[in-house]
């Protein structure tokens, strides 16, 4: 599921540039992409929205990732020749960001900055002021603790792979040339080995990446011919191969992955347009919108992330929301083979959403109205990249949005519903996901995950084998007299969200709402009943689709027009249960997965459901340790709502997955607003 090398994956794709490889070789050398596309930062699409438009949230510019890497290097305690997996904005206080006014310039500017030594196995993290070039914390961790996987990294792990005799020998065994394989490089996963070749014990913590192989040949998409059996594990600090497995041997498919029975006719051009434009405006990163204002930007590890969601009236911008990211996607493999069971990825923990974002294209990603935005983000060597059209921004048709009849005039009166999207998508190895947060006239928020690409595809030697915990996806002839056999095993993603609310302010209640039968006379009754969650041991809530269980955020202050506490609706999106032993280390890893909402109260550094660190983590990181007992009446709370697919696999999804958009959320109000919102819309 991960790239062999993401900086010059990404660049070809956005170019739309086929690689040409050298003959055997499908790996290269590292893209300087700092300078590749040339363009303006995102925050800078224009000369007079950059003058005009900055705020306290704007994304860090070329230059100010270079100083804070700079002004890191400089420092004597930073390590000789460190990598710097992350350099992003720290961003400010909250308090600081709501007091901000537009036109201020004295907000206080700083970056997040990791270095990470390669041969001492060691992070460290600092905070640049980037006003006055010093130094604001410092900190190395313990041996172990591990950063993400980075660029550097890849391009350094396919020339040990394929010079090595034991993986050489592995592949031709199974008739294929070792010329005509694609690796595909993961994080270690939580199956440590203990051992390098010789037999060597490694160091306690050892920085791990694990490598797969399928054939590519000259044909595309070689997610569709694996090469079962065959693992190698790679020692990052010493970069020195610790293992190659070679077990089950399966014939390799040669499908070339993109064979239709046959080609339906045409479709007819669609093309939406506005001949008068959009009806958003957009001042840098801030969006305005039918009342909605919200401001958006693309980072390295979240990818989109929504900041200071708010509804105007009568002149003045109510909070509804401060910020809003996904922190996680959780994706176990549930095949009993010890080549697959520590295929858990994390996928923005391990490898970040805005690392690998997606160039999207109105050909195929989004409607022909969409209006893009480029993101840079920060490579590892101290420069930075841009992934050109990386966010998209537009309106489409929503349906009826309401209508009534008069009873007497038969008079209609109805209103056409719009909603406005924000989407990106990243390139995950061979799964691709998008992110949509649609905002409505009716004053809802909905975000949606999508998921589509290529299944993590097993070779297997008989029809029955695939079935067992999967299913057979194809049969094929091989490069041998037989047939190769491909299945899909079953797995599962889970997709966490953050979302800090700020009703009417940050001090807000958490609620929740139960429908339960009424004993009367008549039999008929039921009734809602809400409660207060009143700490955090408390808000660890499951799904109950018998009493139609929801959430609500209150304001502790303001009032709406009837006199009750105005508040927002959480309804809880498609849910997956999570079918792995709670013991198995992984889901400890992911303890999120335990309660499908969990709130806390809101502190600045409890960012990830699976904590700042999950690569090659330990159990009962993020989340369990955020959620500690405190007091969430009358303060400033968290909600973190996971959603999920179970992905039993058919023979429909191969060679590719059609999209499967998963409700992640739904925000709707309750008493914000004294009336429907949506009233005076015109016809």
């Amino acid at each position: 599921m991960r790239h062999l090398l993401p900086i010059a994956a990404l660049s070809l794709l956005a170019s739309n540039v086929q690689a040409a490889a050298a003959p055997g070789k499908h790996f290269s050398p590292r893209l300087a992409a700092r300078e590749l596309w040339g363009a303006d930062d995102m925050a800078s699409r224009t000369s007079s929205a950059a003058r005009t438009c900055v705020n306290p949230l704007t994304p860090l510019t070329k230059g100010e990732i270079e100083r804070a890497v700079q002004i890191v290097k400089g420092d004597p305690r930073t390590f000789s020749g460190a990598f710097f997996p992350t350099v992003v904005l720290k961003e400010p206080p909250k308090g600081e960001v709501l007091a901000f006014r537009p036109g201020e310039t004295g907000y206080r500017r700083e970056a997040f900055v990791e270095m990470y030594d390669r041969k001492q196995n060691r992070l460290q993290d600092a905070v640049v002021d980037l006003k006055s070039g010093q130094i604001v914390s410092f900190r190395t961790y313990a041996i172990g603790v591990q950063p993400a996987t980075y660029g550097s990294e890849y391009g350094d792990v396919g020339p040990l792979v394929t010079a090595d005799a034991e993986w050489q020998a592995a592949i031709r065994k199974r008739g294929i040339d070792p010329d005509d394989v694609y690796l595909d490089i993961w994080a270690g996963g939580d199956i440590p080995i203990a051992t390098d070749r010789e037999g060597k014990p490694l160091p306690p913590g050892t920085r791990m990446m694990r490598v797969l192989s399928f054939y590519r040949g000259t044909k595309p998409n070689p997610y569709d011919r694996p090469i079962e059996g065959v693992v190698v594990a790679v020692d990052m600090n010493r970069l020195k191969i610790l293992q190659v497995t070679d077990t089950v041997v399966a014939p390799v498919s040669v499908y070339n992955g993109n064979a239709s029975s046959a080609e339906r006719e045409p479709l007819k051009a669609l093309k939406v347009e506005q001949p008068e434009g959009p009806g958003y405006q957009v001042c840098g990163n801030e969006v305005t919108w039918q009342g909605w204002h919200f401001r958006f930007a693309m980072l390295p590890r979240e990818g989109l992330v929504l900041y200071t969601i708010g509804q105007e009236e009568e002149g003045a911008v109510r909070s509804v929301a401060y910020r809003i990211s996904m922190t996680e996607i959780f994706v176990p493999y549930g095949l009993p083979d010890t080549n697959w069971v520590w295929r858990t990825a994390f996928d923005i923990g391990e490898y970040g959403m805005g690392r690998y974002a997606n160039p999207l294209s109105d050909k195929g990603d989004v409607p022909s109205n969409a209006e893009f935005f480029h993101a840079r983000i920060a490579d590892d060597v101290g420069g930075s990249y841009v992934i050109p059209n990386s966010i998209a921004l537009y309106e489409r048709d929503g349906g009826m949005l309401w209508k009534r009849v008069d009873p007497t005039s038969v008079v209609q009166d109805s209103r056409k519903a719009r909603e406005l999207v924000l989407t990106s998508s990243a390139w995950i190895g061979n799964y691709i996901y998008g992110v949509e947060y649609i905002f409505r006239l009716d004053g809802s928020l909905e975000a949606r995950v999508n998921a589509t690409g290529t299944t993590l595809n097993q070779g297997v030697n008989s029809f029955e084998e695939g079935e067992a915990y999967g299913r057979t996806m194809d049969r094929n002839k091989s490069t041998d007299a037989g047939k190769a056999l491909v299945a899909a095993p079953n797995h599962q993603h889970f997709f966490n969200f953050r979302i800090d609310m700020d009703i009417d302010g940050p001090t807000n209640r958490a609620l929740e709402s139960n429908v339960k039968s009424a004993p009367t006379d008549l039999d008929n009754a039921f009734v809602s009943e809400e409660r207060v969650l009143g700490n955090e041991d408390a808000a660890k809530r499951d799904i109950n689709i018998d009493r139609t269980r929801t959430w609500k955020v209150v304001s502790s202050t303001a009032k709406n027009g009837l006199g009750s506490p105005t508040g927002y609706t959480l309804y809880a999106g498609d849910v997956a249960v999570p079918y792995a032993s709670p013991n198995f280390a992984a889901r400890q890893r992911a303890a999120f997965v335990d309660y499908p909402l969990w709130i806390t109260q809101y502190k600045e550094d409890e960012m990830f459901a699976t904590g700042d660190h999950p690569n090659q983590g330990q159990a009962g990181e993020g989340l369990p340790q955020y959620s500690n007992g405190e007091a969430l009446a009358d303060t400033d709370v968290v909600l973190w709502i996971s959603s999920g697919l179970t992905h039993i696999p058919d023979i429909e999804q191969h060679p590719v997955m059609n999209n499967e958009s998963v409700q992640a959320f739904r925000l709707t109000p309750y008493g914000f607003f004294r009336r429907n919102p949506a009233l005076n819309l015109p016809k």
